[in-house]
């Protein structure tokens, strides 16, 4: 049986800053390593910190920045089981709440 890159067509290399492969055909790749983990009776989770940021120009602003409207990224939502798309900016990180903090 051939591998799953194999099968999707997509390449791998080898990160040389994490134990994880990088896809070439991402246009964004988050290299992380775990911090810590952690389970209680809430559930499971991964704590990590991000070590490196690769991103192709096609994805990046003219400040050279990632620009989400650019990457046609997607969320997960299990409660309707449905894929929504991202893309509209909605609000002001740190600041669109100020209103409701007096």
């Amino acid at each position: 049986m051939k591998d799953k890159f194999e099968r999707s067509g997509m390449h791998a290399v080898k990160s040389e800053r994490v134990d994880a492969p990088i896809i070439e055909e991402y246009p964004i790749t988050l290299e992380c390593k775990v911090d810590k983990i952690q389970k209680d009776e809430d559930g499971f989770r991964v704590v990590g910190e991000i070590v490196n940021v690769l991103a192709d120009e096609s994805v990046l602003d003219e400040n050279g920045k990632v620009d989400p409207t650019k990457l046609n990224a997607f969320v997960f939502d299990q409660f309707q089981n449905g894929y929504y798309a991202i893309g509209e900016k909605v609000g002001e990180a740190w600041k669109s709440g100020n209103k409701y903090m007096k």
